[in-house]
């Protein structure tokens, strides 16, 4: 007669027929309802200092709607990468339980989506704005040159595109209708929610928060349990890369960032060849130097007062 089970036996053996769900959430802020302008990180009023933590409230409610769709999805790992700016915008006290942060000293990450790799389930896109040049859509910066003008990617497709390569799907983006679109037609089974119409770079027509959380937390779950139907996006190789923009705060024309534009076999290699092209990067590297946030992003030595 065969020796009985016991409870921790019959446990151990649903665990292992029942795998963890891995989320990884890209976030960004000039996508998110009711943001409408560039971050001005100089103006040192009241005014300017309570517009931004309003903004940065904006963000931490549509970033903790993704992350209960994913814990309702059964996710048991969740990294959130606060990608925008300085990368301290998400407020961490009010943000949904149950996630890690990604924060710290904005390019000087290990990677642009850090602890990234093909152990997680699906990529989710929170907050993400229109490419550069685009003057449809809020905020539009960051145009990406593919193969000499071949494809155009915003840093959303991008992260969509490095996801790929990795074999995870990207199941969901949230932002106004010119990212939403410009993605949904390079992956047409991704999930999108539209949370703003912009009307041109600095206007748009905004959802109140709670109707905006809503319709993310909705859009993510769908995805989530859509995404074995949802193909990672992928770009053949090889390839050649180049950032169009403007020194002039992303304001048009946009000219290429590099003099020559990357070569390699991989998304992922042309893309991490041009940002650390770029000199205000330096991912991958540990640096020691005079940073302080926010006081001193730069982390140069400080003049002494006179």
């Amino acid at each position: 007669m065969p020796a009985l089970k016991s409870a921790a036996d019959v446990q151990k053996k649903n665990t292992k027929e029942v795998p963890a769900m891995k989320v990884y959430i890209q976030t960004d802020i000039e996508g998110v309802a009711g943001y409408a302008s560039f971050e001005d990180r100089q103006t040192t009023t009241l005014e300017n200092y309570n517009h931004r933590l309003r903004m940065y409230r904006l963000l931490t409610g549509e970033v903790s709607a993704a992350i209960r769709a994913a814990k309702t999805c059964g996710a048991d790992v969740i990294y959130v990468n606060d990608n925008h700016g300085a990368a301290y915008n998400i407020l961490f006290e009010e943000l949904e339980e149950g996630c890690e942060i990604i924060h710290g000293r904005a390019n000087h990450f290990p990677a642009w989506l850090p602890s990234l790799d093909d152990t997680f389930d699906a990529l989710v896109l929170v907050g993400m704005h229109a490419m550069g040049g685009d003057l449809n859509g809020v905020c539009p910066h960051s145009k990406w040159e593919v193969n000499g003008g071949e494809i155009y990617m915003s840093e959303a497709s991008m992260a969509m595109a490095l996801a790929g390569d990795l074999g995870v799907p990207t199941v969901f983006v949230s932002g106004d209708q010119v990212i939403t679109a410009e993605v949904q037609t390079k992956n047409p089974a991704i999930q999108t929610a539209v949370v703003k119409h912009a009307y041109g770079p600095f206007v748009c027509r905004s959802m109140l928060p709670k109707k905006a959380q809503a319709l993310i937390e909705a859009g993510v779950k769908t995805g989530l349990k859509r995404r074995r139907t949802i193909p990672p996006y992928r770009v053949k190789g090889p390839l050649t890369l180049n950032l169009l923009d403007s020194p002039n705060r992303h304001i048009p024309p946009l000219k290429p960032v590099l003099k020559k534009p990357v070569r390699g076999q991989t998304i992922t290699a042309v893309f991490e060849k041009a940002l650390n092209a770029f000199p205000w990067n330096a991912y991958g590297k540990k640096i020691m130097d005079y940073y302080a946030y926010p006081s001193n992003l730069s982390g140069q030595k400080p003049k002494p007062s006179s």
